[in-house]
């Protein structure tokens, strides 16, 4: 099939374009047999286990760009340690970006903090159950609203994430990107209309993800067993959904590490604006205030849109007694108080290479 001769890269309005491939045999097979593979092949997870929302609003943050094998551990750990609403809006920042440590994306974290001081002290511990209204909450867009109205209030709205996506498309063999809004919305439409009325939203939602998990891969999708595979209208699956390639930047930081005894210099990054946000770090190697004694290794850090080489250095101050260090809104930290400190982790992962493999010099500077 040439896809521009069918229309479908050229039409504005692809999603509703495919719509006309939906006949009765579609609308009857899709979700009868989702919901039968599912009966036998559903994923039981923490978060399954309750229709508590504080328990699923924690689960949807942390699923946010993070795999659910990840996800597991941080998430019986957080809900130990910040069990409800008011033991996370009662909790300070730094414990709550201790707890999230190794998740990535913090900011995840300082919006889930906001939520939970929000819904305790403004909302009588309540969260709202519409979708309209938890839009409104820090860090909660389209999906995640409607994740949390499906699963926690048994509201009647789809709720696609990647696999759900994934699926949809493939099945429909739309060849637009779907990364948008408006996109978004009509695959959601689409979905709706697919299921009736007395139709269990919050079991298609939990399906059609674990669907799209085990059997619509991403990579490699089991198109042999697939038990929709008669109406699936892919003809190269893995090319779907298309992606408009992006540009990845290389960046490289150098790191200092400032010694003094048993001590080494860390700064907290500005709460309010840049990547680490209120997480403790080794400072940035400036020349004007430092001089560099020896490189000591290199760290790659992989983020969304950009690929960092870490060449991290012991350095000293120059002429310390004249330079304030305090300047830099840091301070000398006890190496056996590191660990305790919430750390970006290229950050972690630095402070554990110095730790394991010994890599200071002799004697500090």
């Amino acid at each position: 099939m040439n896809v521009k001769e069918e229309g479908v890269m050229e039409n504005g309005n692809n999603i509703a374009f495919c719509l006309e491939r939906i006949d009765a045999k579609f609308r009857e097979t899709f979700p009868r047999r989702l919901f039968e593979w599912h009966g036998e092949n559903a994923y039981s997870y923490p978060w399954r286990q309750t229709q508590e929302p504080y328990a699923i609003v924690v689960s949807e943050f942390m699923l946010q760009q993070t795999q659910v094998k990840t996800v597991i551990p941080y998430y019986l750990k957080w809900m130990e340690r910040f069990e409800n609403w008011e033991r996370l809006a009662n909790a300070s920042e730094g414990e709550v970006l201790k707890a999230w440590e190794g998740l990535g994306y913090y900011a995840r974290a300082r919006n889930l903090h906001k939520i939970a001081k929000i819904v305790f002290y403004e909302k009588q511990g309540i969260l709202p159950s519409e979708p309209t209204e938890l839009l409104k909450l820090p860090g909660i867009g389209l999906y995640t609203a409607n994740a949390i109205a499906s699963l926690a209030f048994g509201k009647k709205t789809v709720a696609l994430d990647a696999n759900g996506i994934r699926v949809l498309v493939r099945l429909l063999s739309i060849h637009q990107p779907v990364n948008k809004v408006r996109a978004l919305k009509e695959l959601s439409r689409m979905a709706m209309n697919l299921l009736s009325e007395d139709s269990d939203f919050s079991l298609f939602n939990s399906a059609l993800m674990d669907f799209g998990r085990a059997v619509c891969k991403a990579l490699a999708p089991k198109c042999m067993i697939c038990p929709l595979k008669e109406i699936c209208q892919a003809e190269q699956p893995e090319q779907l959904p298309f992606k408009p390639k992006k540009r990845i930047e290389v960046r490289k930081e150098k790191i200092a590490i400032l010694r003094k005894e048993d001590s080494i210099w860390l700064h907290q990054a500005d709460s309010k604006t840049g990547r680490y946000r209120g997480m403790w770090v080794f400072p940035n190697f400036d020349p004007f205030a430092m001089e560099q004694k020896t490189i000591l290794f290199s760290l790659p850090a992989f983020l969304s849109r950009y690929k960092i080489f870490l060449e991290v250095c012991e350095a000293a101050w120059k002429q310390e007694q004249l330079f304030q260090p305090n300047l830099w809104q840091g301070e000398w930290i006890k190496k056996e108080k590191i660990s305790f400190l919430p750390l970006p982790a290229p950050h972690r992962r630095i402070w554990m290479k110095l730790m394991t493999e010994r890599a200071f010099s002799p004697h500090p500077g």
